[in-house]
């Protein structure tokens, strides 16, 4: 393995070095989407299922989900709250919520590792705003994706849950609800995003160097589409694909399976979460029966999602570049430099 990477990296210098250009526009689009997607949708919620978890609310605030959930995968409430966080927040969210756990020490690092099997999904917003309405021109895609992968990670949840007894410990406090607990909140999904859009940035110059050697080409020659390559990679390229009529089924099993480049970054947030980082031999092999088992669910929808014009889907989804909504997301990620610099200084 450590030639074939060696000659990857050789191979990408070489690229890089002749052709700059096609990595400099896939690094920018990457940027561009951060912008745009990931830290709009994400950085918020991050900061409030973070924040709920540290303050303990979240035992409070979720008991009317948690609570029937907890009797039905026979779970501790507090940790069926973090599969509810993770479900909605986006796929960070609950690497991050049961690192913190283990870096407490109320969860062990293997239970941490089982659990990260059905705490992994997609927000709704994602799903509806991207893999709905780009793809399908349909809120109601969206929302079924959303549902699909909801089910998934509960019938994940269930068989995990039957193989062996999670243990949670518990909170040396019930609640902490000082302003420490919001700064950490806010700086510690502030080091989310930015692990985040940067390896979404440097996924980009991978998926560039493999367009470039023809990779794109042979899998388009091999399964008749070259679009599923890239989502495979990266799971925010899932919008590029085109609407047809097994579209439903293949969006639910890539976004079910998040990505290679979601999973480098649960990997990333999960390592030093012990001295050994959280074991995820079982949270990989549970992306590809996730990915099975929400396009199986997803078969049904697939005639009620029909396949729309592509072209009068690109024109009412056209993007302006640079729009308003990039330029906050800027100001935002500028602001999470200075949180965390200031962070590392105290330390």
């Amino acid at each position: 393995m450590k030639y074939v990477l060696s000659a990857f990296a050789l191979l990408s210098a070489i690229i890089l070095t002749v052709n700059p250009k096609a990595a400099g526009e896939a690094v920018g689009a990457a940027v561009f989407d951060c912008l745009e997607v990931v830290v709009p949708s994400l950085f918020a919620f991050t900061i409030l299922a973070v924040y709920m978890q540290k303050s303990g609310l979240y035992r409070v605030a979720l008991r009317p989900i948690t609570f029937p959930l907890s009797k039905l995968l026979r779970l501790d409430e507090e940790l069926c709250a973090v599969y509810v966080l993770s479900n909605i927040g986006g796929y960070p969210v609950g690497a991050k919520l049961l690192s913190e756990l283990v870096w407490q020490g109320r969860l062990s690092a293997g239970d941490a590792g089982r659990m990260l099997c059905f705490c992994f999904g997609s927000g709704p917003g994602f799903m509806i705003g991207i893999a709905g309405m780009k793809i399908f021109g349909s809120a109601g895609a969206g929302l079924a994706l959303f549902g699909i992968s909801f089910v998934t990670s509960l019938l994940i949840a269930a068989f995990v849950r039957s193989r062996g007894e999670i243990r949670l410990q518990k909170a040396e406090k019930a609640y902490m609800l000082g302003s420490d607990a919001f700064i950490s909140s806010v700086t510690d999904a502030a080091r989310v995003m930015f692990t985040v859009c940067a390896m979404i940035a440097g996924f980009s110059v991978v998926s560039a160097v493999l367009r470039s050697v023809g990779v794109y080409a042979l899998f388009e020659k091999l399964f008749g589409s070259a679009e599923i390559f890239p989502a495979l990679l990266e799971v925010t390229r899932i919008s590029g694909l085109t609407p047809t009529a097994h579209a439903l089924p293949v969006c639910a099993a890539l976004l079910s399976f998040g990505g290679v480049c979601v999973i480098m970054q649960v990997a990333a947030l999960t390592r030093k979460a012990s001295p050994r980082g959280i074991p995820l031999v079982a949270f990989l092999v549970s992306r590809a029966c996730a990915a099975v088992i929400s396009a199986l669910l997803a078969l049904p929808f697939a005639e009620r999602f029909p396949p729309v014009d592509v072209q009068t889907l690109a024109s009412d989804t056209a993007v302006v570049p640079f729009t308003k909504n990039a330029a906050l997301s800027l100001c935002v990620l500028a602001m999470c430099v200075l949180a965390v610099r200031g962070e590392k200084n105290k330390l």
